[in-house]
């Protein structure tokens, strides 16, 4: 069975901050695990997700914004 993290151990991982793990999993940005009124990530999932999110180039956060514009989330998370 995959060792299953906590929010704080996800955002200290991938070094944001802990609110912005919490409106990932809002957004379902992320993967995650809903335990009773807990959030937990699978460590595998989590890395899978890691890997299909890499990119070589370099992405302005300019760039960013406009994506996450067209998508149309209702909140800023950077």
């Amino acid at each position: 069975m995959d060792k299953l993290m906590t929010a704080k151990q996800v955002s200290e991982l991938i070094e944001v901050k802990r609110s912005t793990i919490y409106q990932w999993v809002h957004e379902g940005f992320i993967p995650y695990v809903k335990l009773g009124k807990t959030v937990r990530f699978k460590k595998a999932e989590l890395f899978r997700w890691i890997d299909k999110n890499y990119r070589k180039e370099r992405v302005s956060f300019k760039t960013v914004e406009k994506t996450l514009r067209k998508k149309s989330f209702q909140r800023e998370f950077f």
